[in-house]
This record gives C-alpha cells, sequence and structure tokens, in this order.
C-alpha cells in the first residue's frame, strides 16, 4: 500500500482538518500527502508515525515485521510472546486474564513474606 493509501486508511472517518492539527501541520500539506504522491519531510514523518503509533517504515508501506528489544526479555519470555502470534482475541483474553491472576498471586506472596520478614 502506498503512502498517501495508507493515510487515508489510518484517518478511517476522521476530517482531515482535523487529524492534521492533532498532528501538528498545516492542514494543506496533509491534504496533499493524501490526495498526491507528495512526500513530507523526516520531522513530519516522525509526528505522523507517531500520532498514529506505528514505525516510519509501516506509514511508508513498508512491512516489517514487530520489532522487540529482545535484551529486555528472558529466553521463556520471547518464547510465550512468539507463541502468542496465532491466538485469537478470545485465546489472549484468557491469556491475559491467567496473567493477572498469576501476578496477582506472587504481590500476595511477597506480602506475605515481608510480614513475616518485620
Amino acid at each position: 500500500m502506498s503512502f498517501n493509501q495508507n493515510l487515508q486508511r489510518l484517518r478511517g472517518a476522521k476530517k482531515q482538518k482535523e487529524t492534521a492539527l492533532n498532528i501538528g501541520i498545516p492542514y494543506a500539506n496533509y491534504n496533499k500527502y493524501e490526495t498526491t504522491n507528495t512526500m513530507p519531510d523526516a520531522e513530519t514523518l516522525f509526528k505522523i508515525a507517531d500520532y498514529y503509533r506505528i514505525s516510519v517504515d509501516e506509514l511508508l508501506g513498508h512491512e516489517v515485521p514487530y520489532v522487540l528489544n529482545r535484551v529486555q526479555f528472558s529466553e521463556k519470555q520471547l518464547e510465550v510472546i512468539e507463541s502468542i502470534k496465532d491466538l485469537t482475541d478470545e485465546d489472549c483474553r484468557y491469556l491475559l486474564a491467567s496473567i493477572y491472576a498469576i501476578k496477582s498471586a506472587n504481590q500476595e506472596k511477597e506480602n506475605t513474606i515481608k510480614k513475616f520478614k518485620n
């Protein structure tokens, strides 16, 4: 998908003027980006990508896999992340509920240990 097509898709039902104002660029420029093959400068690309919470690559139509800062995760955590790709939204809701339950139980355990140490 081209840059201008991506902008149209991302904007959805919102008005161009409203979107341009929210991004912080002139309406005339935003309109030009959507309706012609005009490309914004790098600073504007960053603003637009930040507004839509996507990468500049994605904004420009370059499909890239989701990139993680792998250093911050253990191997087991990375394995969990990789394994959820094919789950349905319903599966993800159950998984999140399980994660919250585990975190809550861990917090209760820590609180109990703190009580006995004090």
